[in-house]
């Protein structure tokens, strides 16, 4: 890595500083002055006296002024400590959605490979064959499965693999089981269609492009073309959609992971925002951020690799 390049992610970084900052202080204020009390998560809700509440309020420092509750709680997540959940008393909040995350994470990432391993190559095949009833047929067949809400599309899996076919059970025993291969391609498969709609755009731009004449006129074979010149010049836009997905990957799936039984992040999320849980919700939303603004980072790197035309910094037009 060139030092320019070294200094230039470095500051990126450094930025990522304030805008984590000022995001945690908002997101600590919303949750501690919106509807819920984490008294309430904690004793249930039963009833319970005064005395009980004011016991578990100096107990998690409830008690103390907001922005008390807010450095201390900065003071901690700099040791690596993201608070206690509320909803489950004996873990940290880092046991809960740490292993929840590290299953959602390796389902996402299979998925997204199954995404943009067939968008790519569904999109140039496309644009290579405009003019002819291939080029719609292809983009309408994939569109017609984005199209179909998951809440429809997960019970007809179910029906056929589950029930039919006897392919699969409806029991969770682990990522790599072959039960997981229908739950990954309900997550995988529904984004072909919009990966392929981009490349095949971005590759329809650049076979107007005079290199690509002039290379036909040399007399390269088309496998050479399309694969060279044509894909390598058209992934360009594709870089800032592979790494805007990248943060995705650990957000889960809530359907899926729902109706599979899959222990992963997506249902521990919207369980954690509906109790509420407090710190798991802030630990959630402060790891989301962070993973966004790498992401940006990592594009502009990528731009500058993959183009060096493309001005470091200006790769996305600012």
């Amino acid at each position: 890595m060139s030092p320019g390049l070294t200094g230039y992610v470095l500051r990126r970084l450094l930025w990522a500083i304030p805008v984590l900052f000022i995001i945690s202080i908002v997101v600590f204020y919303m949750l501690r002055l919106g509807p819920g009390s984490p008294v309430d998560t904690i004793l249930g809700k039963q009833y319970y006296t005064p005395e009980q509440a004011a016991r578990v309020e100096a107990k998690y420092g409830y008690d103390k002024p907001i922005y008390v509750q807010y450095l201390k709680y900065i003071a901690n997540l700099a040791q690596g400590d993201l608070g206690i959940s509320t909803r489950h008393q004996n873990f940290t909040a880092k046991e809960i959605i740490v292993p929840k995350i590290w299953v959602s994470t390796q389902i996402g990432i299979v998925a997204l490979l199954i995404t943009f391993g067939l968008g790519i190559p569904v999109g140039v095949y496309a644009a290579l064959a405009r003019g002819t009833f291939i080029d719609p047929l292809t983009i309408s067949s994939w569109l017609l499965l984005d199209a179909i809400p998951p809440f429809v599309l997960i019970p007809v899996a179910q029906w056929l693999f589950v029930l039919k076919l006897r392919w699969m059970n409806l029991t969770y025993a682990g990522v790599w089981e072959p039960n997981m291969l229908v739950p990954i391609l309900l997550i995988g498969l529904p984004g072909v269609a919009g990966v392929a709609r981009l490349m095949r755009a971005s590759v329809i731009g650049v076979l107007n492009e005079d290199y690509i004449r002039t290379a036909r006129a040399k007399g390269l074979k088309q496998q050479t073309i399309v694969v060279s010149h044509i894909t390598r010049n058209a992934l360009l836009p594709m870089v800032t959609v592979i790494g805007l997905s990248l943060p995705g990957v650990a957000a889960g799936a809530l359907f899926v992971e729902t109706a599979y039984g899959i222990p992963g992040i997506g249902r521990e999320s919207l369980q954690a925002a509906l109790a509420p849980d407090f710190d798991v919700v802030m630990a959630l939303v402060l790891l989301g951020s962070f993973l966004f603004v790498m992401a940006n980072v990592l594009i502009d790197v990528v731009y500058a690799f993959i183009d060096p035309r493309v001005r470091l910094g200006q790769a996305r037009g600012g």
